[in-house]
Parts: C-alpha cells; structure tokens; sequence
C-alpha cells in the first residue's frame, strides 16, 4: 500500500514537470511569435516610410533665373537618383513674380510643392552729379546716367530742396521697383552759370559750349584765346577764369589721356633666307595725342617655321596706355620661277624676220625683271602653217619657267593655188559636176565663217566653212575643169551656190551641207525647195529653165 503512494506519488511528480516544460516551451515560442511580427512590422513601416514620406521642398528663386533645377526640390541629395519632374518646367515664366504648383515623382509616388519666384534685388543704377543753369527745374530721371532692372522702376526725388539761386544743392535720388526694392543715392546739383569741372581728352578740342550752360546768353563771358591756351595744355589740372555781369567763376578744367595709341600694323612675308627688320617692318603707323609713343615686339620670330605666324606689336604712350595688334608674317620657300607676259599669238609673213623676243617680259616675284632664251628652231618661215616656240626664264635660285607661244606663219596665193591643186588632184580631178560638188559637200563641214580674205585657205585648212566658202570652192573647181559657172546668191547675200553651164543650158548646184539641194535642179526646182523659203535671187542671173 505505501509502496502503490509512492509510486503515484512519483508518477504525479512526473507529470507535474512534463506539464512544467510544454509550458516554457509554448511561452518561447508566442515570445518569437511575437518579436516576429513586430520585426516585420517595423520593416513594413520603414519601407513604408521609405516609399511615402515627403521627398521634396518648396523652393524660391530670384526673378529672372533661367531655370530650376531639379535637386533644388529634393530634401535629400540621394534622392535624385528616382526623382523626376511631372510638371512641365518650359510653362514657367521665369520672368514674372508668382507661385507655382510643381509636381513631382520619387519612386512612383507623385508629390505636390510650390515655386516661388520672388523679387528682392534692388535696380542697378548709375548715378550723376548735375551741372545746371540758374533757371533748372528738378527732375530726378537727370541724376541717372543708367538704370535696369527686371521689373519697372519709377525714379523720385526725395525731400526735395528750395532751389533758391546758384550753389550746391544736395539730391536724393530715388529708384523704385514694382516690387519695392530700392536704390537711392545723394546726388551733388551744382546751379551756375558754368561747369564747376570739365574732363577734356587729350587730343580734344574744348570749346566753349562744353562749359557754359548758357552757350547764347554768356559766350562771351571767356576769351577764345583763353580757351586755345587749355587745348594747347599737356595731362594736368587747369584753371579757367569768366567773367558774368562782373562775377568771376572758376571752373576746374581736367585734361587726361585715356585713350591707347593708334596703332596699325601690315602684314609681312619674307623667303625662308631673309629676315625681317625687327618690328619696324609690322607697323604702318603708330600715333598718340601725346606725341610720344613706345613700341614693342611681344613675339619671338620663328624663322625655321614655313607658313603664317602671327606677330603681336604693343604700342604704349608715355601715360602708361596701351594697345597690342597682331600681324601676320609669312615665311616661304623660293620654289616658284619666273612669270611670262606678252606670249600672245603671234601672226608673221612668209620669208620675214620677226623678232620674237618684242614685247616679251620675264618677272620673277623676287628678282623682278629676269633675261630668257628663245627657240624658235621649229619655226619655218619659208612654209605657211602654225608653229610653237619656246619661251626659258631662270630665277637666281635656279627656278625654271618655260612657256609656249603659238606663231602663225601667213600664206600667200601660191600657198593656197598649192592646197587647193593638192585637193583636187586628190578627190576632184576626172569628176563629173555633180561628183565634185558632192565631195566638197561632204570633205568641208558647216560653221558660220566666211573664211576672212581667203576663203579657199580657210576652207581647205580647217575644213570647215559657211555656204560662200563651199560656192568658191566649187567655183574653183570648175574653173580648172574648164567648165562654165557662176555665182549666184540671194538677194539679202543670206546664201551662196553655183550656177553651172552644162548641156547647152544653166543649171543650179549646191555644195553646202543640211537641206540645200544638191542639183542639177532648175530655177522653179530650186526656188521651190525648203531652203529657199522667202529667198530669191536677182533676175540678173543667167535663168535655168
């Protein structure tokens, strides 16, 4: 009995720390359980956060800006990477005052911020003291020399002073933009009868209407000789004294030299073996005011250097102003020869001595005038016909010309009974009329030439003529084949052919090339055909029919 006690006893203690256990185990596990879902609680709300927290800031800009930036709008730099304008930014009108809703885009997610375009820079403005006669009015817009601003301005003067006679009045100048901004400054209003200071440039002419404010009233207030002695004056301050209704006025004259000297410069080129002289060889001119003006070569020559190099000359006058220029020098090589003039063609007589060299010239850039030689070896003056002579010019560093010349040696009768027998014998002779003709026809081709004082040479020398060379032709022909012909033409001479006797009767030939017919043909035939149309001939003619 007490050993069944102890064993449940035993038994119940088992149990007891099983039921212990799954109690610790199941309090761990709702403890991970729990930590879990807070950590991924926590991680949702971070990426959460991350995704859809603001982004982006209001941003102001300076009427007038060009743009805005889009890393202006980011609240964080490293944002810029996903961000990315919604808005189109060319609507803004960067020149007008105003607010605008901009949106924008960070990782999918719009965002809505303003642009504000504000003003708060004042206008930029030019003052200036006034020198005025005694019967000047105020006027605030007389004390701005120059004034801007992105919006507008409006110009006042503030307090203004009772302008009781002549003095020195102090002014305050107003300048106000449509914003409010302001720029004001005290001016200095000087009221006389003259200019209290003048500033004279040197080399100017003063005159005296630079300083009395009343040019027609007080002109003779100050001697012009006086005026002549301060223009004669070198940089200094001067003194002019006039004289109003017995008052003396002392005006302040101020002569400066602010302007650099008048300097032109010429560009240079030399050969690669010559050199220039120094600065001297840029400089045209170089003329200051003050009379006395220093010049200086800035560069140093590169005489190996072939082509262009630019020279820079500074010109300073004794006041300390300066100017530089650049001129250009060109060094080049001597590889040119000497150039020929007067080589026109040239027309001489049979059996004559020309003199070939007449006329002739030979100039070498750098050498100017150069001697040559003449060949003239291939010229036979005893034989009419086209030749070309050869023309040698050298240069002192061995540069070579040679030019051609095209001579015409001139024929005479001979010459041209001697082509004309050569063509005959060679396609006319033994030939009926009609046979010649048609050879002529078809050896010399058309152009518009009558041949000059020859054309029988002209015709059998280029092979070519207008329709009165082809009729002398024929005409010649005939004339050495002992048969009876002649000339005939139209009555306006616009067309020559042959009228040939053969047969006991005339009848009509024509020798030159297109529509013409060829013959034998009649008066009617000939008169019908399409060349003929509105062209007749003279009734002196002998009559084919």
């Amino acid at each position: 009995m007490k050993m069944e006690r102890e064993e449940i006893e035993e038994n119940t203690d088992e149990k007891n720390k099983k039921k212990g256990k799954h109690k610790w185990l199941k309090r761990i596990l709702i403890a991970l359980i729990i930590i879990i879902l807070i950590s991924g609680a926590s991680a949702l709300g971070y990426f959460a956060y991350q995704k859809y927290s603001p982004k982006f800031k209001n941003v102001t800009k300076e009427l007038g800006s060009e743009s805005v930036e889009l890393n202006e709008f980011l609240l964080e730099e490293k944002y810029l990477e996903k961000a990315s304008f919604i808005t189109d930014m060319s609507t803004i009108d960067f020149s007008k005052i105003g607010s605008y809703e901009i949106e924008l885009c960070y990782d999918n997610v719009n965002q809505k911020v303003m642009l504000n375009i504000v003003d708060t820079t004042a206008p930029a403005v030019e003052f200036q003291d006034l020198d005025k006669y005694v019967d000047y009015e105020l006027n605030a817009d007389d004390f701005i020399k120059s004034k801007t601003d992105l919006s507008e301005m409006t110009t006042s003067i503030i307090d203004p002073p009772e302008i009781t006679g002549i003095g020195t009045y102090p002014i305050n100048v107003e300048v106000r933009d449509s914003s409010n901004n302001v720029t004001s400054h005290i001016c200095n209003l000087n009221v006389s009868r003259v200019i209290k200071e003048f500033n004279l440039e040197l080399g100017d002419e003063l005159d005296k209407k630079d300083i009395l404010l009343n040019y027609d009233e007080d002109k003779n207030a100050v001697e012009q000789s006086e005026i002549d002695k301060i223009n004669k004056k070198e940089v200094g301050e001067y003194e002019l004294t006039v004289s109003i209704n017995g008052e003396e006025e002392t005006i302040k004259i101020v002569i400066k030299d602010t302007k650099a000297p008048d300097l032109k410069l010429k560009d240079v080129s030399i050969y690669d073996d010559e050199k220039v002289s120094g600065k001297d060889a840029f400089i045209k001119s170089a003329e200051d005011a003050s009379g006395e003006v220093k010049t200086t070569m800035k560069t140093e020559i590169d005489y190996s250097k072939i082509g262009e190099q630019e020279i820079t000359i500074e010109a300073e006058d004794k006041y300390g102003n300066k100017v530089e220029k650049t001129a250009t020098l060109t060094i080049k090589k001597d590889t040119e020869g000497p150039v020929f003039s007067g080589l026109s063609s040239m027309t001489v007589e049979k059996k004559s001595n020309p003199n070939f060299k007449r006329g002739v010239k030979a100039v070498d850039a750098r050498d100017g005038t150069c001697s040559f030689t003449v060949d003239s070896s291939k010229v036979n003056l005893s034989k009419a016909g086209t030749y070309y002579i050869s023309y040698t010019a050298k240069d002192k560093k061995g540069n070579s010309t040679t030019s051609r010349r095209k001579i015409t040696v001139n024929h005479n009768q001979e010459d041209t009974n001697n082509k004309f027998n050569e063509f005959y014998n060679n396609y006319l002779a033994g030939k009926s009329v009609q046979s010649m003709v048609s050879t002529i026809r078809n050896k010399i081709n058309y152009n518009t030439s009558w041949g000059g004082n020859d054309p029988v040479w002209y015709g059998l020398t280029n092979y070519v003529g207008n329709c009165y060379v082809h009729a002398v032709l024929v005409q010649k022909a005939l004339n050495k084949a002992g048969i009876t012909n002649q000339l005939i033409y139209t009555t306006d001479k616009s067309h020559y052919w042959n009228l040939v006797y053969e047969n006991g009767s005339w009848w009509h030939y024509d020798a030159t090339p297109g529509g013409h017919v060829l013959g034998p043909v009649k008066d009617e035939e000939k008169l019908n055909s399409s060349s003929m149309q509105g062209r007749k001939w003279s009734d002196s003619f002998p009559k084919a029919e």
